[in-house]
């Protein structure tokens, strides 16, 4: 019986796609947790920012420090950050304007994965986001 040549190709190419897919894999497992991590880091970023942003919003509406500080850690806290963790800073750089800065640590996931690839140097860091608004005319 006359085997076919095509037959005799494929039998040559057994275990190629198998040696292909687990060379691969770890890449793909690495691209996984980077953009599991970094996706975290970006949502934390804007929870920060959106903390930064009502903070600002109550200073300069109301034009009260302890209620500008509560309504960020409020905002931080619902967003699921741990208010206690949270630092806000509020500073008056003119008359007109009012500035809101919240930091907040975040902890990577894989951080010697991070270090491995030079991304990161340390397994914390802290994201920080701040706000800059217009003070609102005070009713008399």
């Amino acid at each position: 019986m006359v085997e076919h040549p095509r037959h005799r190709a494929a039998a040559g190419q057994r275990g190629t796609a198998l040696i292909e897919f687990a060379l691969v894999l770890p890449m793909l497992v690495v691209l996984t947790f980077l953009v599991v991590d970094f996706g975290r880091a970006f949502m934390v970023k804007n929870m920060v920012t959106q903390a930064a942003r009502e903070g600002a919003r109550q200073m300069a509406v109301v034009g009260s420090q302890d209620q500008a500080q509560t309504m960020a850690k409020t905002v931080a806290d619902a967003a699921g950050l741990d208010s206690s963790q949270v630092s806000v800073t509020i500073t008056v750089p003119g008359t007109d304007q009012v500035q809101v800065s919240v930091s907040a640590p975040f902890q990577w996931l894989y951080p010697g994965l991070l270090w491995y690839l030079g991304i990161a140097s340390a397994s914390t860091g802290t994201l920080t986001a701040t706000c800059t608004m217009r003070t609102e005319p005070q009713p008399s």
